[in-house]
């Protein structure tokens, strides 16, 4: 199981951190905006992951049955402009700017894809704690 726990809802963009076992990075998404596709990061909950690939994205993956939302993806992405509620990954976080940033996202990219694999069960959570 993946865990991702989100700990800031911003206006401009969602923070979190993932973890697997005992690895973890931190993740960019879109705000929340009621789950509006190509706007909003997706519901809280649990999903399954696969193996994904596509014209713009190849190797990377997507996380199924999402409610009234498609092509959810793990990719590399520093700010949630770089996502259309996809998730992006990065070794450490920036909350001061006006728009919320991840770095190093394509190195965290690729050892999250050794750590967790193509294939696994993500739980999102939040914590809603002011940054």
């Amino acid at each position: 199981m993946v865990y991702l726990e989100r700990f800031a809802y911003l206006d401009s963009g969602t923070l979190g951190k993932v973890w697997v076992g005992d690895w973890s990075c931190y993740t960019i998404e879109r705000p929340w905006k009621n789950n509006a596709p190509n706007v909003s990061c997706i519901p809280e909950g649990e999903y399954k992951c696969e193996p994904f690939t596509g014209t713009k994205y190849k190797d990377v993956v997507q996380v199924l049955d999402v409610p009234d939302r498609t092509f959810i993806l793990f990719h590399v992405a520093n700010f949630p402009h770089d996502v259309q509620g996809c998730i992006g990954l990065g070794s450490r976080f920036n909350s001061d700017a006006l728009e919320p940033a991840v770095y190093d996202s394509r190195v965290t990219t690729a050892e999250f894809f050794v750590q967790a694999g193509k294939s696994f069960d993500l739980k999102i959570q939040g914590v809603r704690a002011e940054i």
